[in-house]
């Protein structure tokens, strides 16, 4: 199916692939996540002259939430933090929908063009982590300002690729790294995800992309875990011994010193900063606001929520040191756990009605293709920022991938 398929043209090519690289702003804005998705997606959805009704009524629940709390929070609204948050919902939403209405040609084409830019990125890794590249560190922070040309050896962390640091990589690495294994590898996966394993714990040391990708192995092996996590714990002992693992490292040493289930918990909590506490706080906070603190209004929400989770933050470094023990403005991890604070259960149930829409008809293919769902559902409710669509894109395009294969098949 791909075989018959040609490669984008060079240009189109790089318009594309920027989609996978929302990091990238070529110094034009004081952002982490560019609006790419926005501005190629509108594009797209203009020329395709149609657009997902699921998503429209989406659409019209995030701005009305705006102007529901514009007008209770005036005169003290940020405008700037309110039209912030809410392209940046809409950043990574709408190239799901793009691409969900893609043509397959289109679909296969970006599925190559994925193939290359994993390709990329792996040499781009080991050449970060060797150091080969420092000569271009100022061209790295032109596309990214918070990107290094090398691995971020002084704090233990490793390669950003074309991201602001490990962790963002890490994770848009193992989405990739779904659709290439997906279209392209047929046999010897379990050799490709091991090889893949030692990549992420060498190459960009991130406990978030590693807990990524071991809910991936989990779904995708479940009765063979044994034999891979046997492997893994080589991967591991090998990684212990030469002081190669960075934070991943760190955590399990630290948990392995815990006395107790509690005290393990709490290390981990400590090590994942803000993340797990964020997550937490957020849907607590729903419990007594369903609809949500509105859109833009992360600052005094996000406070309140982590007051309401009664935890004594001098135990969390990342407030003591940042917050002087105190809570502070920290936004959630993961886009439905922002969505669930900003727009409460109501804003989540329309959201999710949407997803619903689009992905039913995938979850009945395969076991493969329900792997993908989860992976995907796991990655929004608790994993990342809400604005980057790599993970978005490379999630419908290998469940379209394996519904031309099922179609072939029949």
């Amino acid at each position: 199916m791909l075989k018959e398929i040609s490669h984008f043209k060079i240009v189109t090519g790089v318009i594309v692939a920027l989609f996978f690289f929302p990091s990238i702003t070529f110094g034009l804005l004081q952002a982490e996540v560019f609006p790419w998705g926005i501005i190629l997606s509108s594009y797209i959805i203009f020329r395709q002259k149609k657009i997902n009704k699921f998503y429209i009524i989406v659409l019209a629940s995030l701005f009305l939430n705006v102007i529901i709390f514009s007008l209770y929070y005036f005169p003290d609204i940020k405008i700037p933090e309110v039209v912030r948050s809410l392209l940046a919902y809409v950043n990574s939403s709408i190239c799901f929908v793009a691409f969900y209405q893609a043509s397959k040609i289109s679909t296969l084409k970006t599925i190559k063009l994925v193939k290359v830019l994993f390709v990329f990125l792996i040499l781009l890794g080991v050449f970060q982590y060797l150091g080969l590249l420092k000569i271009f560190d100022p061209v790295f922070k032109f596309l990214i300002p918070r990107a290094s040309s090398e691995a971020l050896a002084r704090v233990r962390r490793g390669v950003t690729l074309l991201a602001t640091e490990p962790a963002r990589a890490g994770v848009s690495l193992v989405f990739i790294y779904v659709v290439v294994r997906t279209a392209f590898i047929k046999s010897k996966r379990i050799l490709s995800d091991i090889l893949f394993l030692f990549f992420l714990t060498i190459i960009i040391k991130s406990i978030m992309a590693l807990g990524v990708f071991f809910v991936f192995i989990l779904l995708t092996y479940r009765a063979k875990l044994l034999r891979f996590l046997a492997v893994g714990l080589i991967v591991l002992f090998l990684i212990d011994i030469s002081g190669g693992g960075g934070r991943s490292e760190q955590m399990i040493k630290k948990i392995k010193r815990q006395q107790s289930f509690g005290d393990a918990t709490m290390v981990v909590v400590d090590l994942a900063g803000p993340r797990l506490i964020s997550v937490y706080s957020s849907w607590l906070h729903t419990f007594s606001h369903p609809f949500g603190g509105g859109i833009g209004h992360w600052e005094k929400t996000s406070v309140d929520a982590l007051l309401m989770t009664g935890v004594d933050f001098s135990e969390i470094n990342y407030f003591k040191f940042k917050g002087n023990s105190k809570a502070i403005p920290t936004r959630s991890s993961g886009y439905i756990s922002n969505l669930v604070l900003d727009t409460g259960f109501f804003g989540v149930f329309v959201f999710f009605v949407f997803l619903y829409a689009v992905l039913n008809k995938f979850w009945k293919i395969d076991k493969e293709a329900k792997n993908i769902i989860i992976l995907f559902l796991f990655k929004i409710m608790f994993i990342g920022s809400v604005g980057p669509p790599d993970a978005w894109i490379a999630t419908i395009i290998s469940l379209k991938y394996l519904h031309y294969k099922a179609l072939n098949k029949a």
